[in-house]
């Protein structure tokens, strides 16, 4: 079913956009990281290859949008555009003084508020347990030197 001439899926070709932006501005962010070598890979190797998984999901969507029928962008929803870019600014800006629990309580619950129809007590269960598997898998399991609260 055609819509006529003009886009096809504007939702999926602005995702793509999206996408792509995003995975752009990683790359010129992270463009002096460190690469390292083949043996020893350096910090910069890691958000090199999620910027350019970014990009790449970005022009796939796009390019389903280019050829598919898909839902038209109607409208945007600002609540959650807006909470979600403040979650990952807080995020930035917490990390290092806050440490990890702190923030990723922050994030989280801007995360929540972004959304509709959570309940308190699953959300709380849902932090609890993403805190423990954070401190679990870069704390304790990869060794990253990551402050876990304000104090340490």
């Amino acid at each position: 079913m055609s819509k006529g001439p003009g886009l096809r899926s504007g939702q999926d070709l602005l995702c793509g956009v999206m996408f792509a932006a995003v995975g752009a501005g990683a790359l010129w962010v992270g463009r002096n990281y460190p690469m390292g070598s083949p043996v020893r890979l350096g910090s910069g190797v890691f958000p090199m290859l999620l910027s350019y998984g970014l990009i790449g999901v970005g022009a796939i969507i796009f390019i389903k949008g280019l050829l598919t029928d898909g839902p038209r962008l109607t409208g945007w929803a600002w609540r959650p555009v807006l909470l979600i870019t403040l979650a990952a600014v807080c995020f930035a800006l917490l990390i290092e003084p806050a440490g990890l629990v702190a923030t990723m309580l922050v994030v989280m619950t801007l995360g929540a508020l972004a959304g509709e129809g959570h309940k308190l007590r699953e959300l709380a269960m849902f932090m609890l347990v993403m805190i423990l598997m954070a401190i679990g898998i870069f704390v304790w399991g990869l060794g990253m030197p990551i402050k876990v609260f304000p104090w340490n």
